[in-house]
């Protein structure tokens, strides 16, 4: 049987990733994106880990701290303006996260994403392709594939092909035109 999930050092070989780079994790949760971004950032670059759960990001310091990095981390819910400022970020990861927002805010928040995306950053999403009997998000919260690249689509994002991420999760890139 293949993996389940996606693997972030996997995952993550589809997207540009340069020293120097400003790299968001949205919905770091356990810092298992943080953890690898910060590992190939290094120290020129910046990594942010955003989280509704502030012991997550606790736990994300902590562990990034103890090897001598350094990550700002920011406590906040996707349902409202993200607290950054325009044309920030050069990569932004999605992992699990999607789902996890208000259905009504989903549109509204990758239009947020949009401006705090430099022209010609990317955004990796990684989410559940189902419920999985109850293994993952509720039904009713799961956004399909298709779902997912129209709503990155309507905020003007290019989306790419579908990329290998287990086989209980979907995953793409979508690129902000330059």
């Amino acid at each position: 049987m293949g993996m389940l999930l996606a693997d972030p050092r996997e995952v993550l070989k589809f997207v540009t990733l340069r020293p120097g780079y400003r790299v968001a994790d949205f919905g770091a949760g356990s810092g298992a994106y943080t953890s690898v971004l910060l590992e190939r950032i290094g120290t020129e670059g910046k990594v942010y880990a955003l989280d509704a759960l502030p012991q997550s990001l606790e736990r994300i310091r902590h562990s990034a701290e103890g090897s001598g990095k350094k990550c700002m981390t920011l406590n906040c819910e996707f349902e409202s303006a993200l607290p950054m400022k325009e044309n920030l970020l050069d990569l932004a990861i999605l992992a699990n996260t999607l789902h996890h927002v208000d259905p009504h805010a989903r549109q509204s928040f990758v239009s947020e994403l949009a401006r705090v995306v430099v022209p010609g950053g990317e955004v990796l999403i990684v989410d559940w392709a189902g419920s999985f009997n109850n293994m993952g998000p509720a039904r009713s919260m799961i956004v399909t594939p298709v779902d997912a690249v129209r709503l990155f689509r309507a905020s003007g994002f290019n989306t790419g092909d579908m990329l290998p991420a287990g086989t209980h999760q979907y995953a793409f890139v979508a690129t902000l035109p330059r």
